[in-house]
């Protein structure tokens, strides 16, 4: 166990690329990790997630803006549904634990489920409460994934069930899911112009464009963040202009949306904080493996 990562981050098989935007694994048995290490911390997302908690319990914090006054939910336990989170989130383990989470694409997610996604925004449920399509039932139990690379058996649990599903040859990031979003709706029905191209985006995604143009934006700015702090640097200044924001003050303000945090306090969290591991991972994000972050 202490030669494996902490976290790994993992990218779909070519016969998902349509249904699974990425997946995390989680594992800190057998780390010494301190109280505040055990936080795990993440932006707001357009992106639903299924969680399975392998070994031990995850407590969401109420309010993940205010660490002085930490408030916890009841533990989180077998499987996790989360709908797409528009504001930054945390949890918190009080014990090792080990737990996969796979991040999907909104309208792939409801076509699975058999939900509409846009009642579901902000929200965490066991997926019990929310599966209402038949012949996923072993999704329900975690036992069935348990063991050694959960993520390729959860892959070859699905793939039955998204055969004759949209076909793209690559994995993509958030600025080309959104641009396959916008073909798909400009051509999902005869006629109707940008008002209803944007009604069926709000369908398939229960958020505006807009919205998700947002979460794209972001996206870039932190990535290329990434790569110039990588490379012993962080211009602020540098990473607004060249991803189109109109000043350091505009790019902050909707890091800080995404976030919580301002891009000075996150770039130096992301490099020193334990906690702050699934930007970590984001930030390493690159070809079709899994990527471990740093071990102490």
């Amino acid at each position: 166990m202490g030669d494996m990562p902490r976290a790994r981050l993992h990218l779909p098989h070519s016969s998902m690329f349509s249904c699974i935007h990425l997946a995390v694994e989680r594992d800190t048995r057998g780390a010494q990790l301190s109280d505040a290490e055990r936080f795990n911390y993440f932006p707001a997302t357009p992106f639903p997630t299924l969680s399975w908690i392998f070994e031990g319990d995850l407590h969401m914090v109420e309010d993940a803006r205010d660490p002085g006054a930490v408030r916890l939910s009841q533990p989180m336990r077998g499987v996790v549904f989360a709908g797409p989170r528009r504001r930054p989130s945390a949890s918190w383990s009080p014990g090792p634990v080990h737990a996969l989470t796979v991040s999907f694409y909104p309208e792939a997610l409801s076509r699975l489920l058999g939900i509409d996604i846009q009642k579901y925004l902000d929200a965490i449920l066991p997926l019990g409460s929310v599966l209402s399509r038949g012949g996923l039932e072993p999704l329900l139990h975690a036992e069935t994934l348990e063991g050694d690379e959960p993520y390729l058996r959860l892959q070859d649990m699905l793939r039955p069930h998204w055969r004759n599903r949209p076909a793209i040859d690559r994995a993509v990031d958030l600025r080309g899911w959104l641009a396959s979003l916008a073909s798909r709706a400009a051509f999902a029905a005869a006629g109707g112009g940008l008002r209803q191209l944007q009604r069926r985006v709000k369908d398939w995604t229960g958020q505006s464009y807009r919205d998700l143009q947002l979460y794209a934006r972001v996206e870039e700015a932190m990535c290329h963040g990434a790569e110039i702090s990588a490379a012993g640097g962080f211009d602020l200044a540098a990473i607004a202009a060249e991803t189109g924001f109109s000043d350091q003050s505009h790019l902050g303000r909707k890091i800080r949306r995404v976030t919580g945090l301002s891009p000075a306090k996150l770039n130096a969290l992301v490099r020193s904080h334990e906690a702050f591991w699934f930007y970590g991972l984001l930030g390493a994000r690159s070809g079709n493996g899994g990527y471990p972050i740093r071990k102490r």
